[in-house]
């Protein structure tokens, strides 16, 4: 999915909330604006968000000298997360909208929701677009399938969602993270807390969306190979949605006009969609 104008403005506020987050002078708070503008400048139409994202990432990283500028904002998810009592969630219905719920930490979003208040407004409404029967009738036949990860704290939910998953059906899970830190996504150091329940694969990405030509020969064998993938967030949605070749389930909250208008639903929608 390529940028849209409404991105543009959406790339320059993330900038200037790192700069923030980092608690930057002026003057370094403008470096970093100016770069984040010449590098859109640079591109046209043809790109999508995650590309140009890792771009902007990683020259804030270079003016700061910080290889992981976001990293307080994720501290603070994964303790947020980690507070909530998931119990309710008994099946793999209940796991997969909490597995969505848990989109809304997203540092990069246009629109920002808190979480504790999407649990409660969303865990009794209806997907807008709901693919789980479909999803249902391949997991009783799936051996294998994949999650590719999206925030930092959504993962937690992620968790929930295949150790749910693997109460029912004896299958391998493999989990997607990021090479690199880039805005709040997850990388191998965070999913950590996955290892008891899933393969942690290092993907070689290191844009906030997976992209499958971009990845390393690991992740892509497996990719191509699994019965079931689910990508979670707008990113990978982004990155893959009507690009890759193959089934993929799209699980996320829509965040931004710019996806809402693609896929036709409002913002704050619960989206479940096989692409």
């Amino acid at each position: 999915m390529n940028i849209k104008p409404d991105c543009i403005v959406c790339i320059m506020n993330q900038a200037l909330k790192v700069a923030k987050l980092l608690e930057l002078d002026d003057i370094t708070s403008k470096k970093v604006l100016d770069i984040s503008a010449q590098i859109l400048q640079k591109h046209d139409f043809s790109c999508t968000p995650p590309q140009i994202a890792k771009e902007i990432y990683q020259a804030i990283s270079d003016i700061t000298g910080d290889d992981d500028p976001v990293l307080k904002s994720k501290e603070l998810a994964t303790k947020e997360a980690l507070s909530v009592d998931t119990s309710f969630a008994q099946s793999i219905e209940d796991a997969i909208k909490m597995a969505v719920i848990g989109n809304v930490i997203d540092f990069g979003a246009q629109n920002q929701f808190e979480l504790d208040e999407m649990i409660q407004e969303h865990f009794h409404q209806e997907f807008a677009i709901d693919d789980y029967p479909t999803f249902k009738k391949e997991l009783k036949e799936a051996k294998e399938i994949v999650v590719i990860g999206d925030n930092v704290g959504e993962h937690i939910f992620d968790k929930l969602l295949i150790e749910t998953i693997k109460k029912h059906y004896d299958l391998k899970v493999h989990y997607f993270v990021r090479t690199k830190p880039i805005i709040n996504d997850v990388t191998k150091k965070e999913a950590q807390i996955l290892s008891q329940c899933a393969d942690i694969v290092d993907t070689g990405i290191e844009t906030p969306g997976f992209e499958v030509e971009k990845s390393n020969a690991l992740s892509r064998e497996i990719f191509e190979r699994a019965d079931i993938i689910i990508a979670k967030g707008m990113g990978n949605f982004e990155s893959l949605y009507q690009v890759a070749k193959r089934p993929i389930y799209y699980l996320f909250i829509v965040k931004c006009s710019v996806v809402a208008e693609e896929i036709g639903e409002s913002i704050k929608s619960m989206i479940f969609k096989r692409g």
